[in-house]
């Protein structure tokens, strides 16, 4: 039944113009069967026009009912589309979040525990240098006094990420929301954004790869889109692992202007 109802609110328009023709015409009819009444001499031809007159008036009043349904109909459903919440984006495959190395001062450092029979020993832990490790060297009792030697071990040294490319997407009507910037991508990756322009023709995929001044052509389509999915990239055994990429949504209009968003990405193996 809420099948049935929702589609009646969908085209709720068509009834509407339809109820309004079908009412209109019996209109006609009905005006045309009272002028043939009231121009009639016998009175069996009167009583024929007065009987087309009224089934044409009781039609009028069933199309005219049968739109005011409808547009009952269409005014109940409309809050209960507005109510409905969003349905939550759904979890991109193949985007991996590339992780960002942090150094902490002092990580590494040892936790010494007494083991019986070796003497506790004392000593003076030098303070205000991060990133170093000491190492204690402890003597068993009876050999003489126990004496500490501390080694001082750098921690290794943290590589610090290359700078990446910012985002380059100037319309706000074309727009790649996921993968986002920086994202590791493998397999089959979706890809959600808005494309949609005047006088609009088509929009694709691109990659252009690092070092290559070119880009290389992935996919086109002919629909526009806002804020959902835009297509499905698939990534071969044929693209280069690494990056970054630039990866491309190029929109295009009728007259052969194009608009782009520039994201760069990594390619995971």
């Amino acid at each position: 039944m809420e099948t049935i109802l929702n589609w009646l609110a969908r085209q709720a328009v068509l009834f509407y113009v339809a109820c309004g023709l079908g009412a209109l015409v019996y209109v006609f009819m009905a005006l045309a069967a009272r002028r043939r009444a009231q121009a009639a001499q016998f009175s069996l031809e009167r009583e024929i026009t007065q009987q087309q007159q009224t089934r044409a008036w009781v039609m009028v009043g069933l199309f005219v009912a049968l739109g005011l349904l409808v547009f009952s109909i269409h005014m109940l459903s409309a809050p209960e589309q507005a109510l409905t919440p969003p349905e939550p984006p759904q979890q991109l495959a193949g985007i991996t979040p590339i992780p960002t190395a942090t150094a902490t001062p002092g990580a590494g450092a040892p936790t010494a525990t007494p083991t019986p029979p070796i003497a506790v020993l004392t000593g003076t832990v030098v303070s205000g240098t991060p990133g170093l490790q000491l190492t204690a060297t402890a003597t068993p009792p009876g050999a003489g006094a126990p004496a500490a030697t501390p080694t001082l071990t750098p921690a290794p040294a943290v590589t610090p990420l290359a700078p990446l490319e910012p985002p380059n997407c100037p319309s706000p009507d074309v727009q790649i929301t996921a993968p986002v910037a920086g994202s590791s991508v493998k397999g089959t990756v979706e890809v959600w954004g808005t494309a949609q322009l005047n006088s609009f023709a088509y929009y694709k995929f691109e990659i252009q790869f690092q070092g290559s001044s070119s880009p290389n052509f992935i996919a086109q389509f002919e629909r526009p889109v806002s804020s959902g999915i835009l297509g499905y990239w698939t990534i071969t055994g044929e693209y280069p692992v690494g990056g970054p990429h630039r990866f491309r949504l190029v929109a295009v209009d009728v007259y052969g202007n194009t608009t782009n968003c520039i994201i760069p990405v990594f390619i995971s193996p």
